[in-house]
């Protein structure tokens, strides 16, 4: 009975052993199945998704370019900063280890530029919060700035606790490259903006991305005999650091005085352009444009590089070239009458009335259409096509290709040609582009062949871009050059500048079209425009765009300059356009650089009187006082700031001012003058607000 039992129970546990030797068995057969399977039979599938892993690649972002003023100083330039965190959740991390270095570590701290800053104290009570919460609780982020340079990171890593093995780990440090701008607000709008891909959004960021961008590379997943690792597969190539012809005071200037005045006239855009008259250098290029987001006028659209009807600005071109072919002469009378009826056109007509038989000067500096149509008419009218042919000898239609994006030809509306039978449309546009209707062209055109009249006839084409680099090599160099070597002669552009001049200073009452930019310290020349804005399925609306293209000094011309608004407020070209140009010029002549001394005073030879200083850091001053050599000094003191409290920046020089205004949020809204700080609004010790804006007054 006992071996049957015995007998039954070996059964029982045979059964069971070949059961799970079965199921043992039949995995394993399912495992070789499976491993058949995949090395064999679907062997292609993941062979070709093995090799689409290692052969796809990442795009490699290229390193910027730089900006470049014209004397070498940076504009903008890309700089890598670090995001610094410290992971207080660490098993590194031991709170009975920093107890006794935490007073230090938080004095190091306040001595460090941090984002945001705080005092020893401060730091202090941040650590003790989390120090004291449970492990599981204490943050894996602690912030100690939003932007530390490496420089200052490794200064960091020498710091209490932080500069020990464990303290060293418990750092993390996430890279952030950022597009920096030196001048800080000066020329900010122009120099413009990039956006996370590292392409241009704005300013000269936009109209130059395809020489700052670079070229991405390639990098490639690749087996390597322990795992997959990222291999570079093609190098990026980085962008040009672009030598341009931008002047960052000019520059300044010009920026500074078309912004003001957009905020006084309101208009949709506006834009100016200033070059040097014998080189063509841009000096100074600004677009504003309305942002109804952002409720202010920022750079956004190069209206100076697209065509619109710019007005009466057309009519100094028209007459240069009959001059130039002899039809008429400054001095030429002309019969003009109340109205012009031409082509069976509508009459063409004048604002106001200049005489019954003005000059050829005087029909300018009074901007007639009717005078300026007349002379055109009697001698293109039979063949209008000829007109044309003149505006492309002189080189009006040509691409300035000056190298920013989006730049437009002057259009034309159809004047003809000789095979093919007269119509009557051609006559009436004639009669129109003369004067600036039924033509287009870009602000830099119009500027281009007014500065070719200030510079004895020879067009020189305007240049932005002055010498691509890479690597410290000079790559390409853009020697000054010109559409048309003589455009005009330079007796027809002597004759031509007397009668810009006359549209300021000519002394025949109710001629000139802008006196009020009559002035003791510059004379300007030029010419005012004003055209009605066409809409798209409207036509011409009531909305005006006002013009005024010139050059100073009259003398001996140095700058030309062309001002545009879109719909101001004012309709008036010489008291908004002209306006600006004005006060660019005198503010600087105001510097001393139209050729002239900044002070008419006779000045003591100082040579060893000891130096005044701004106010400024002591490691600042004891550099400064190296660099001069100098043994004694006196200087401006800026007093104590309290927390809490605007910041007192009298006697700063603005870039200090600006830096440390804007270290306590207080954004820097206006400046004017040049030099130190000599008013502040609101005043120092004024409650600080957050979003508080300030204005400074800078006085040499």
């Amino acid at each position: 009975m006992e071996k049957k039992k015995k007998s039954k129970i070996q059964q029982g546990m045979l059964n069971r052993y070949r059961m799970i030797f079965i199921i043992i068995a039949l995995f394993a057969i399912l495992i070789a199945t499976m491993l058949f399977k995949t090395t064999v039979v679907d062997a292609p599938l993941w062979n070709e998704k093995a090799a689409g892993t290692l052969v796809s690649g990442d795009s490699i972002t290229p390193e910027r370019g730089k900006i470049l003023a014209s004397d070498g100083s940076i504009l903008s330039v890309s700089v890598r900063y670090y995001m610094v965190r410290l992971d207080l959740r660490s098993p590194n991390f031991k709170p009975e280890a920093i107890d006794s270095l935490l007073p230090r570590l938080c004095s190091q701290l306040e001595s460090l530029h941090t984002q945001p800053q705080h005092t020893a104290a401060q730091w202090k009570a941040l650590f003790d919060n989390e120090i004291k919460k449970e492990k599981s609780n204490r943050s894996r982020t602690f912030l100690i700035s939003k932007k530390m340079t490496k420089a200052e990171l490794d200064t960091l890593r020498t710091f209490a606790y932080l500069n020990s093995r464990n303290g060293r780990t418990i750092i993390t440090a996430q890279s952030l490259d950022c597009r920096e701008k030196p001048f800080g607000r000066m020329a900010a709008r122009s120099i413009g903006n990039i956006n996370d891909l590292k392409h241009g959004t704005s300013g000269l960021e936009k109209e130059l991305d395809s020489l700052l961008y670079g070229k991405p590379g390639v990098k490639k997943k690749v087996q390597l005999t322990t795992a997959i690792k990222e291999w570079e597969d093609i190098a990026a190539i980085n962008g040009y650091d672009i030598l341009t012809s931008i002047d960052v005071q000019i520059q300044d200037i010009l920026e500074t005085e078309l912004y003001n005045m957009c905020v006084e006239q309101e208009p949709e855009w506006a834009t100016a352009v200033l070059m040097d008259v014998k080189t063509g250098d841009i000096k100074a290029i600004s677009n504003l444009s309305w942002n109804e987001t952002a409720h202010d006028y920022i750079e956004t659209v190069n209206h100076a590089v697209r065509s619109w009807e710019l007005g009466s600005v057309m009519k100094p071109i028209s007459l240069a070239i009959a001059i130039e072919d002899g039809f008429v002469h400054a001095s030429t009378p002309v019969t003009i009458g109340a109205s012009f009826p031409y082509a069976q056109a509508r009459p063409i007509t004048d604002t106001h009335s200049i005489g019954a038989n003005p000059t050829v000067t005087e029909v300018l500096a009074g901007s007639s259409n009717i005078g300026t149509a007349r002379i055109i008419t009697s001698h293109y009218g039979e063949k209008p096509w000829e007109f044309r042919k003149r505006l492309e000898e002189i080189g009006f239609f040509e691409s300035l290709n000056i190298g920013i994006s989006g730049e437009s030809k002057p259009t034309i509306q159809p004047l003809g040609s000789p095979d093919k039978r007269m119509e009557n449309p051609w006559r009436i546009n004639l009669s129109r582009c003369c004067y600036g209707y039924a033509v287009q062209q870009s602000p830099v055109t119009n500027l281009a062949i007014i500065n070719a009249i200030a510079n004895d006839g020879k067009f020189v084409r305007p240049r932005l871009v002055k010498e691509l680099w890479r690597n410290d090599s000079l790559i390409k160099s853009n020697p000054v050059s010109y559409v048309r070597k003589q455009a005009f002669s330079p007796k027809t552009a002597s004759e031509v500048r007397s009668m810009l001049r006359a549209v300021v200073w000519s002394d025949h009452k109710g001629v000139p079209t802008a006196p009020r930019l009559q002035n003791n310290f510059v004379e300007i020349a030029g010419k005012t425009g004003t055209a009605r804005i066409m809409e798209p399925g409207v036509g011409y609306t009531n909305k005006l765009r006002v013009t005024f293209t010139g050059f100073f000094p009259y003398d001996k011309p140095m700058y030309s300059c062309i001002v545009v608004f879109n719909a101001p407020r004012i309709r008036s070209a010489q008291l908004v356009s002209g306006r600006v140009l004005m006060n660019t010029a005198l503010k600087m002549y105001a510097r001393g650089m139209l050729g002239n001394k900044s002070d008419f005073r006779k000045e003591d030879d100082n040579t060893h009187r000891a130096p005044t200083l701004m106010a400024m850091s002591s490691d600042k001053t004891t550099r400064v006082l190296s660099q001069m050599k100098a043994k004694s000094y006196s200087q401006m003191k800026s007093k104590g700031n309290k927390k809490g409290m605007v910041p007192n920046v009298l006697g700063m020089g603005l870039r200090d001012a600006v830096a440390t205004l804007e270290r306590c949020g207080v954004t820097v809204t206006k400046i004017s003058g040049s030099g130190y700080v000599a008013q502040q609004i609101p005043a120092a010790g004024s409650p600080l607000r957050k979003g508080t804006k300030a204005t400074l007054h800078l006085n040499n």
